[in-house]
């Protein structure tokens, strides 16, 4: 073999780039090796090692040794690794769905995350899980309907008959078990003359509505009797636009999605609410009026709630918040911060109770309830 200082300067890059290419290969086989030799036959893992050893005394070679070694390398390769059934549209399919894995990601971050409304906070303009009790003459519809109008409408049929005679009692919440997983849901359990009724509706949702089902502790059911008869919406989703706010500032009477952090008292991740005054607006609720700087409120959300029409109830002064509790309290939101309150302004943990949202755990506009197919589908607003 020459030395080097006999050998041609681009001839030694090329014989040098061979080398670092060979080297490449030797150590990609090996991880394939790895990879297979539990499942390969004991001839064929050493038929394996002997191809890469002489492979690896073939890349020390000439340019055209390690170009002949290459090839002897991948026919054995062929032999000992080959190529699974539908190869090509396997990496393409996987390819696919790693780029869309990717592209998901990049959307939800940068642009559109999708999130689900919690509770019924923003009602009726956007629903969180909530439950409607089932009238004397309506019944539980067949199994087809029932799946029809899960997946476009979001809704599960919830029932259950007495079979003994005895008194409502609950456990809750449950969440069963199989094996050493949790069931993806929490349940509720109803105790009635000693048998278990379990219910696909977690605890907090099924307390909420106990009234509405005319459910009540100690009550008597007799055999036959429904205890319980319901339907269980799940909550909307929507996508939210992490663009907007890039380029502009938030503007009042939108719905906007926030991080909670360092907000006291507040429960949740996130919470949605409609942005109710920006830096430098007085704020007035006198019941069920919304005032912003001495005028009322006029953007078409607050319109809306104010008319207490189609389920809204307009805007409260609740004793126990810390911010406008009373008709002539006034509020004036700080620089570069937002004053949040809910549609269903008597149910509504917002500004009135925690303050101000800083303008730093802004997340972003709802832009579009995509799911269920109702009335409420299209446009967030």
């Amino acid at each position: 073999m020459k030395s080097i200082l006999e050998v041609p300067p681009f001839s030694w890059w090329r014989q040098h780039r061979a080398r670092k290419r060979a080297a490449e290969v030797s150590k990609h086989v090996r991880r394939l090796l790895a990879t297979h030799r539990d499942i390969m036959e004991s001839d064929k893992v050493k038929a394996a090692e002997k191809a890469i050893g002489e492979f690896d005394a073939a890349r020390r070679g000439t340019i055209d040794e390690i170009g002949q070694g290459m090839n002897r390398l991948d026919r054995a390769c062929a032999k000992l690794f080959p190529t699974p059934k539908h190869a090509q549209w396997r990496e393409a399919i996987e390819i696919g769905l790693v780029a869309a894995v990717v592209a998901w990601g990049g959307i939800r971050t940068f642009f559109l995350q999708p999130f689900k409304i919690p509770t019924g906070s923003m009602q009726p303009t956007l629903f969180g899980v909530h439950i409607e009790p089932l009238g004397p003459d309506e019944k539980v519809p067949m199994l087809p309907q029932r799946v029809l109008e899960k997946v476009f409408l979001g809704r599960t049929y919830v029932e259950a008959i007495c079979e003994e005679d005895g008194q409502l009692n609950y456990v809750n919440p449950f969440k069963q078990h199989i094996g050493p997983f949790e069931w993806p849901f929490e349940k509720t359990v109803l105790t009635v003359g000693g048998r278990d009724y379990t219910l696909a509706v977690d605890s907090d949702s099924f307390r909420k509505a106990e009234k509405a089902l005319g459910l009540s502790w100690g009550r008597t059911f007799h055999r036959g009797e429904p205890i319980v008869r319901c339907v269980v919406n799940n909550g909307d989703h929507i996508f939210v636009d992490k663009v907007s706010y890039n380029f502009r500032r938030p503007q009042r009477g939108e719905v906007f999605v926030f991080e909670t952090r360092d907000l006291p008292g507040t429960r949740g991740e996130f919470y949605i609410k409609r942005l109710a005054g920006v830096g430098g607006d007085v704020l007035q609720i006198k019941e069920p009026e919304l005032f912003v700087s001495g005028q009322r409120a006029a953007e078409p959300g607050f319109v809306r709630v104010m008319s207490l029409k189609d389920g809204y109830h307009g805007y409260t002064n609740p004793d126990a918040a810390n911010h406008l509790s009373v008709p002539g309290d006034k509020f004036e939101v700080p620089k570069d911060q937002y004053f949040a309150l809910g549609d269903n302004s008597a149910n509504s943990a917002d500004s009135r109770y925690f303050g101000t949202v800083p303008h730093a755990n802004l997340v972003g506009r709802a832009f579009l309830l995509y799911w269920p197919f109702t009335r409420r589908f299209g446009l967030a607003n």
